[in-house]
């Protein structure tokens, strides 16, 4: 069956797997709120996203039909709140994650489960991208230390 998905994913791309991330990848990976979507602070502190709709002729259609506003509303709790703040690209997750478990007193295995689940949501419904550095980009920056010449100082 592994050679029959090799030769297959070869010609049709959308059957290739997305390569697993490891554990401390998806730790150090930073979240980035979408820029397409409009985002404001209510009163009581929370925050409501405002997701545009589709703009094909159906759509339009149907926003006339049923007086659909032109914008989704999604508002999030207290906690979802804090995580989306904390999604600016200089924050990783396991930032993210530290700075939850500080603030609501939960253990950390609880948090990043938690956390990656709803991160995980919010990706899947495009609400923010994930910067990822790569194994290759990892392993460079443990390997630039600086050469000795056979343990001699030229001069």
């Amino acid at each position: 069956m592994g050679a029959v998905y090799n030769i297959i994913s070869q010609y049709l791309p959308f059957v290739r797997k997305k390569p697993a991330l490891t554990r401390d990848q998806a730790l150090g990976a930073r979240p980035i709120r979408n820029p397409g979507l409009r985002w404001e602070r209510t009163d009581d502190g929370e925050i409501s996203l405002f997701l545009p709709r589709r703009k094909d002729l159906l759509a339009r259609a149907l926003i006339r039909v049923f007086r659909a506003p032109a914008d989704k509303e999604l508002a999030l709790d207290e906690v979802g709140s804090d995580i989306w703040e904390l999604c600016d690209g200089e924050h990783s997750v396991g930032a993210i994650v530290s700075n939850v478990c500080r603030k609501y007193k939960i253990t950390r295995r609880e948090c990043e489960a938690s956390v990656g689940v709803y991160l995980k949501t919010m990706g899947e419904r495009k609400l923010v991208g994930f910067k990822v550095r790569s194994r290759a980009d990892s392993g460079r920056a443990l390997r630039k230390k600086p050469r000795r010449q056979n343990g001699r100082n030229k001069q």
